[in-house]
């Protein structure tokens, strides 16, 4: 028998019964949904969604394919990207409670909109730029990778049909729903996650021999591991998509085990996936690293394990897809009411609705055009790095709103610069971190600006 032959067809069910799970949520989630059901999900979120939803967006395909590419490269020393994770997922836990607090009484539904209030127009304008540019990148790489993964798992299909399909499919459930299908559908796509992840490396566990090379930290060098741990940690502070969650959590109480069951599944994960990426350097010891995710799947594992890991892996690699799209969505859906005449609350879903559809059209472009999945990770997290001074110096002090303005447009040039000339690695993408504090503090003595008001006065 031909296994081509069988394989397509098999591949194909599990490929619908994904897809029909997924669209069902967002129909079902759509039924006499209101305006705040889709825009943040009615503010109820509780615990086990939280944390799945919190989970799903940081073990998807972009962080998936760049850790096992570091696995495959430096071995376990690469467990520093989700050992930050975790410790962020910490630290933002303490400060959750209150950031929502506020975020509740101002009717805040994107994290660009809560700067809008605390640091005022020009700043919130400069956070939706930054969270903008970095979200709407880690949509093309998730068009990137699950376009990728979809052209292996059918043959016949052209890589860019592949990224179109992709969108598709996120925007069936995402029109029909928002943020309360993202939501839901997180928890699917986390079960989807933990299955695979057991399952593969179940499979990989007696092909690989671990040798105590592959513990030797020196190899990855301690700058990357610091960049790593800086990148991962302080980076789970300023996402706006974990802001956004914070926001539609139900209560305090829903908000702290949210943080802290997701502080502990991404490392467990984490580590047993580690298996395949070594398991993967061992027998194909000649790829590139950024591609070890995709070549493990699709030419290590057996008939039939093959064929249902792999749309596994395709529901995994488009996971996060729904959520950064609605995220960069939102953002200019509130910049437009707050900083036009011409919008109101009433036209929330309409314009997110259409900006989405927007969106995802130009990802799938650029997704076509550009794949170089490791070098846009890299740059976007390095200006989501930037920000995180400002974010923790507005729940101890008040700032000027010039300060803040020009450290920002400093490390934004900084960034472009080292993006320019081919020089990110996880040490140097770090460097926007320390950049953005002297900037910020060097601009808050000499600039003569009164402060404005932050949230730890109100």
């Amino acid at each position: 028998m031909n296994l081509t032959s069988v394989s397509i067809p098999l591949s194909a069910l599990f490929f619908v019964l994904y897809v029909a799970v997924s669209v069902a949520i967002g129909v079902v989630s759509s039924r006499k949904e209101t305006d705040e059901e889709f825009m943040i999900a009615g503010r109820k979120v509780h615990g086990i969604l939280m944390m799945a939803t919190m989970a799903a967006g940081w073990f998807d395909g972009v962080t998936l394919s760049i850790y096992l590419a570091y696995v495959y490269q430096y071995g376990f020393a690469a467990l520093s990207l989700f050992v930050g994770i975790a410790c962020g997922f910490l630290l933002f836990r303490h400060y959750a409670p209150r950031i929502k607090a506020i975020a509740d009484r101002r009717q805040a539904y994107s994290m660009s909109e809560y700067f809008y209030y605390v640091l005022g127009k020009q700043n919130g304008l400069m956070f939706s730029v930054f969270l903008l540019v970095q979200y709407f990148g880690y949509l093309v790489i998730n068009f990137i990778l699950s376009g990728k993964v979809l052209a292996a798992l059918f043959p016949f299909l052209s890589y860019p049909a592949a990224v179109a399909i992709g969108g598709a499919i996120i925007l069936t459930y995402l029109l029909l729903a928002g943020f309360q299908a993202v939501v839901k559908t997180d928890l699917f796509q986390l079960l989807i996650m933990i299955f695979m992840t057991v399952l593969a490396s179940t499979f990989f566990a007696g092909k690989v021999n671990v040798s105590a090379a592959e513990f030797d930290v020196g190899r990855m060098g301690i700058g990357n591991i610091i960049g790593f741990l800086a990148i991962a940690g302080f980076g789970v502070m300023v996402a706006p998509d974990i802001w956004q969650r914070v926001f539609a959590a139900r209560d305090q109480v829903a908000l702290r085990r949210g943080f802290s069951y997701t502080a502990i599944i991404l490392p467990a994960l984490a580590i047993v996936i580690t298996v395949v990426g070594l398991a993967t350097k061992q027998a194909l010891p000649q790829i590139r690293a950024e591609d070890a995710l995709v070549q493990a799947f699709f030419t290590l594992l057996p008939f039939g394990i093959k064929e249902f890991a792999a749309v596994l892996l395709y529901a995994v690699s488009l996971s996060s897809s729904d959520t950064v799209t609605f995220v960069v969505s939102s953002i200019v859906t509130r910049d437009l009411k707050n900083y036009t005449n011409r919008f109101n609350e009433d036209s929330n879903r309409r314009l997110t609705r259409m900006l989405m559809i927007g969106f995802v059209l130009l990802a799938i472009l650029v997704a076509t055009t550009y794949q170089q999945i490791i070098q846009i990770a890299l740059a976007l997290g390095s200006l989501n790095l930037a920000l995180f001074p400002v974010v923790f110096a507005t729940l101890y002090w008040t700032l000027k709103p010039r300060a803040v303005f020009w450290s920002l447009v400093v490390v934004l040039v900084s960034v472009v610069g080292l993006g320019t000339m081919n020089s990110l690695d996880p040490q140097t993408a770090a460097l926007s971190l320390p950049i953005a504090l002297v900037c910020l503090l060097l601009f808050q003595l000499i600039l003569p600006r009164p402060a404005i008001i932050g949230p730890q006065q109100e």
